[in-house]
This record gives C-alpha cells, structure tokens and sequence, in this order.
C-alpha cells in the first residue's frame, strides 16, 4: 500500500540438512478492504464462514490459506478497517481458484458487496520464506517498505537474510520472517524492491524478542554480513491476525 506493500504477508520452504535455502516460493493476494456505514467484522466473520463453507465443496481451494489483517500501529495515510490475505502455494493453484471464484462466487460476491466499500486496493504477489515462529503460527506481524543496495539482487539479499536468520534462531529468535515481491495492483507510487514481513505468535512475542534476542547481537557475523549488503526499510505498521482459512 505505502500502500500494500505499504501492506503486506509468505512462503513454504524444505530445508536439507546442511541449512541450505531450498526457494519454494509462493503466491498471495491481498485485498485492501473498509466497511459500508453500519457494518463491521462481525459482519465480515458472519460472511467468512459462509465463504468457508462454499468454498470446502470443491477442491479448488484444498491448499489456499486465508487470514485477515488488522491494522495496529500505522500512518492513516490510506484508511482501511482490515487486509484479506489469501495464500496459495503456486501461480497454477492460485488462479484456479481464481477462476472458480469468478465464475460461481457471484451471490458471495453480491452479499461481500453490501459489507465492504469497493474499489479498494488489491496486489498479487509471490513471496519468500526466510524464518518461522517455532510454531509456524503468527498473530502479529510488522511490514517495511525495502530497497536493496547498490548492485544486491534479491536472492544475494535473502541468501544472506536466511543464513541471518538460521544464526539468530540459535540465539533465541522468535520471529517468521519473509520478502513479498508485488507484481500485479502496486501503486505508481511505491518505489520498493520488497516488502519485509516480521511476525511472532502474540503480540508480546514481538516486544520479548527484542529484549532476548536483539541485546546479544552486537558480535553476530551473519547480522554484520546483512547490513554490509545495505539497502533500507521504511514505513513500519503493523497488524493483529486473524485467521480465516487454515
């Protein structure tokens, strides 16, 4: 958003045995979405199971994942009351999920319509895992718009994130981390290389990381190793989740 992605979230990942990445990259959407007058989200969760419901009599939808971000901590420069996110773990799944929800979605659709405003931002995107929670649940999660540094790829980048990200887990490191990649309904605006996504379990988790991991890293190699890289993150917000579709 500055916008989306001045928004963001994820990714599957197989490790082998010597802490090697494996890229398994997956794809999501994100609807940026704010409520009709008079409506709320125990409209929005009174819609959501009947959505589940339609949604478990086909298998077009057996490994798509939904959760519901809401904001916490953020500018206001683009009001909004929640982000859906809908998760898939390939461009093939994702779309024929698309494409069923297009073409038998509509009475769905019509009674979605009467909740939300319309017109609202949505982005696809493909993503990267770099970490998880150690239970692979999030309940908060922090998103920064990022620019890679001068003559970095992104896979130099998340090389070196990952093998941060392995070192820091020995250390005590709670949090998932990942890099969204935005391709299709980005703002003009956004001049970004990626969007970093930051998640714990609870909301607490996030502010205990900082106390148990962060105040130990003043002699940790890989952290030195990803900030010679450079490059920047700006505009952190942050949103509670909830989940929809597990």
């Amino acid at each position: 958003m500055k916008y989306f992605l001045s928004l963001s979230l994820l990714l599957s990942f197989n490790i082998i045995a010597d802490e090697s990445p494996v890229y398994e990259p997956n794809v999501a959407e994100y609807y940026v979405s704010s409520f009709k007058d008079g409506k709320d989200m125990d409209d929005m969760m009174k819609w959501a199971e009947k959505w589940n419901m339609w949604a478990d009599k086909t298998d077009h939808f057996e490994n798509y994942t939904a959760a519901m971000l809401v904001p916490y901590y953020h500018s206001g420069e683009q009001p909004h009351d929640f982000v859906w996110v809908g998760i898939s773990p390939d461009s093939e799944a994702h779309h024929k999920g698309n494409d069923h929800w297009f073409n038998n979605g509509t009475k769905l659709l019509a009674e979605l319509n009467k909740i939300l405003d319309q017109g609202n931002q949505t982005t696809y995107t493909w993503q990267r895992t770099v970490s998880e929670t150690p239970s692979g649940q999030n309940a908060y999660v922090v998103y920064s718009d990022c620019k890679l540094g001068e003559g970095v790829t992104a896979t130099q980048f998340y090389d070196a994130y990952y093998a941060y990200a392995v070192a820091a887990k020995k250390m005590g490191d709670v949090a998932g981390r990942k890099m969204i990649f935005p391709n299709m309904g980005v703002p003009s605006t956004w001049d970004y290389d990626f969007v970093q996504a930051v998640s714990t379990e609870t909301i607490a988790d996030y502010g205990k990381n900082w106390t148990n991991f962060w105040s130990n890293t003043d002699d940790m190699p890989e952290l030195k190793a990803l900030n010679d890289l450079g490059g920047s993150c700006e505009n952190e917000r942050s949103y509670g989740i909830v989940p929809v579709r597990g």
